[in-house]
């Protein structure tokens, strides 16, 4: 697989490159917590929690020294051989094709060098642009949560896919 960047585990010189889209309501509401306002030490602390953690992996993409953005595989139940996959691309790069090519690194990654079974994801129902690159990946919808996230007065339903390493069967 050819890449045009780098993919590096997480670390905390990280720190400032986060910071740039950590507080962006745009590029954050996919997470649960979109609504508070990340300060420095939230997020050291947050880095650190995933260096000690042994069921998250996350990376930092690199487009020579140019940061793109974050991803990882977390909550990996190593019992079920799952994980959920997490994306995050700094606004400036959006429209640029960055995402799935950080997707497919992530899906090697998970079925490859950590030995998943399935990796799954959320996303909001409305975003379709998302959800057709990920059916273009091979992710499969798996269902739809009602009033899954409250955000800006109203709740939003949220879609959950998947994808199976076939080769693991």
């Amino acid at each position: 697989m050819e890449n045009r960047f780098e993919m590096k585990s997480l670390e905390i010189a990280d720190i400032d490159h986060i910071m740039t889209w950590v507080n962006d309501p745009e590029v954050v509401k996919n997470l649960q917590h979109f609504d508070k306002t990340f300060t420095r030490e939230d997020e050291l602390s947050y880095i650190n929690k995933m260096l000690n953690s042994k069921n998250d992996f996350v990376f930092s993409f690199f487009d020579g020294s140019e940061y793109i953005g974050q991803g990882g595989i977390h909550q990996i139940s190593w019992e079920n051989k799952l994980g959920r996959l997490s994306i995050m691309i700094a606004r400036k790069h959006w429209g640029k094709g960055y995402g799935q090519e950080i997707l497919k690194r992530l899906i090697n990654h998970a079925f490859k060098e950590l030995g998943l079974h399935k990796i799954w994801l959320m996303h909001w129902k409305e975003n379709k642009k998302a959800e057709h690159i990920y059916k273009k990946l091979g992710f499969k919808k798996e269902g739809t949560l009602k009033d899954e996230y409250y955000w800006q007065g109203q709740y939003h339903d949220m879609v959950r896919m998947a994808i199976i390493n076939e080769k693991d069967i």
